[in-house]
């Protein structure tokens, strides 16, 4: 597995070194697009950051009680 992660670091590494800026500024156009894209479904989802830290919150209380009541037993 550990092999394999680092073929894809180093096939990454070297598309980063050969990719000339022609190709670079339309390839950044695209990425920023598509998170652009992410971010709306996600805000349409109600996935944004204030749901998101209120959904940690609630994980976090449950994990708590669930210590708690574990150690009561």
């Amino acid at each position: 597995m550990e092999l394999l992660i680092f073929g894809v670091v180093g096939d990454l590494a070297n598309a980063y070194n050969t990719i000339e800026w022609k190709d670079a500024f339309p390839f950044i156009l695209c990425l920023i697009g598509l998170y652009w894209v992410k971010v709306k479904i996600d805000t349409r989802a109600g996935l944004g950051k204030k749901k998101s830290r209120e959904l940690k919150k609630i994980i976090v209380d449950a994990i708590v009680e669930g210590h708690k009541q574990a150690h009561n037993k």
